[in-house]
Formats: C-alpha cells, structure tokens, sequence
C-alpha cells in the first residue's frame, strides 16, 4: 500500500511538472502606444500553438513551462522573440523594409511579387483638392479605371464607385468593398479631412 502511494504521489508530482501555464500579455504600437488587433503570437519551441490578439490587444496563451521564448509577428513590424511572462506588454517597431514588400488587399496581404492585379494608392498630397462630400471625391479622377460619381445629382446624395465601368465582377449594382484601418464601413465612416491615404 505504502508502495501505492509513492506512485500515485510521483505521478501526481510529474503531471503538475508537465503542467500548461497561461501567460496574459498585451501587443502595443512603440510609437504610439495603441494596441495592434490580430497579432500573432506563437511558441517558438511549438509554432503551431498560438493565439492572436484581440481588440485590445490582449492575448492569453498556454506554455509549457515558465521562461519560453514566444514570437510576435504583425503585418508591418519587425518579429519579436522574448521571454514569457504573466502581464507582459510587447511593444512592437514598425519596419518600413516589410512595408515595401507587402501589399494589403483588404482581407490579407500578399507579398509585391505575387499580386496578379493592379494595386493603386493616393496619398493625401494628391487628393481632389476644394469642397468634399465624402472619401470617395478624395480620390476622384486618381486612379485609371475607377468611376467616382453622383448618380442621383443630388450635392448630398451617395457616392458611388464602379471600378471598370458596367464590367465590374458582379454587374453594375455592385458597390466596393471599404475597409477602414481593417474594419468594414463606407465613405462616410471617416471625415475626408481625417484621412491619411486610399
């Protein structure tokens, strides 16, 4: 019996040794402090364990043992290895080098090389200067093959976008999709002066 117990006991001791522990941790801009949503971080030992963050930029992940080496990528900044520790704060260096060689196509990136389409970008240097109703008259006349118009005639009226005319995929009533620092919306989410660049 007294056997019995000593092996249950070093079972029990050898269990919680392999025990998970959960690390919380939170991925930040370094400039700016601001969370970065849908980071990735993984274990480097196991890479397909991992998490992203959520809208605050918190994570909570599982590791094995106290001290292992995590990975934090982002689109845009440089990966970062370190330590994990409970309440960490990753904060992340932009990298323009990855920026050049990357391209956001609204629901992923691909890498400059592998787009097979045409990819436009107006900066605000080269946006409709004057009056503007919304984003969508930024960019008017900017980009070859994208209709910006008023059909209606009405100042107040909707902009609408038709990008190679009544040929767009979809037919003639099929209206882009805009997406916002990531989020869905439409030209009248954001004021036009508050934008950065399309």
């Amino acid at each position: 019996m007294k056997k019995l117990l000593q092996l249950l006991l070093m079972i029990v001791v050898a269990l919680s040794a392999h025990a998970q522990q959960s690390v919380k941790g939170k991925v930040v801009d370094a400039r700016t402090g601001e969370p970065l949503i849908g980071a990735s971080v993984l274990l480097k030992s196991n890479p397909s364990t991992g998490v992203t963050t959520d809208l605050e930029g918190d994570f909570v992940i599982s590791v094995p043992s106290a001290g292992e080496t995590i990975v934090v990528n982002y689109v845009g900044y440089v990966t970062q290895e370190l330590p994990a520790s409970d309440g960490m704060t990753v904060k992340m260096i932009e990298s323009s080098e990855i920026l050049d060689e990357v391209v956001v196509i609204g629901y992923g990136t691909q890498r400059k090389g592998d787009v097979t389409s045409s990819v436009a970008s107006v900066k605000s240097d080269n946006f409709v200067k004057g009056a503007v109703k919304d984003i969508g008259q930024l960019m008017q006349g900017k980009v070859a093959g994208l209709a910006i118009t008023n059909p209606s005639g009405d100042p107040l009226g909707n902009t609408q976008i038709r990008l190679r005319g009544t040929s767009t995929i979809g037919g003639a009533n099929t209206a882009p999709l805009v997406l916002i620092d990531g989020i869905p919306g439409d030209f009248n989410t954001v004021a036009p002066e508050d934008v950065e660049s399309i």
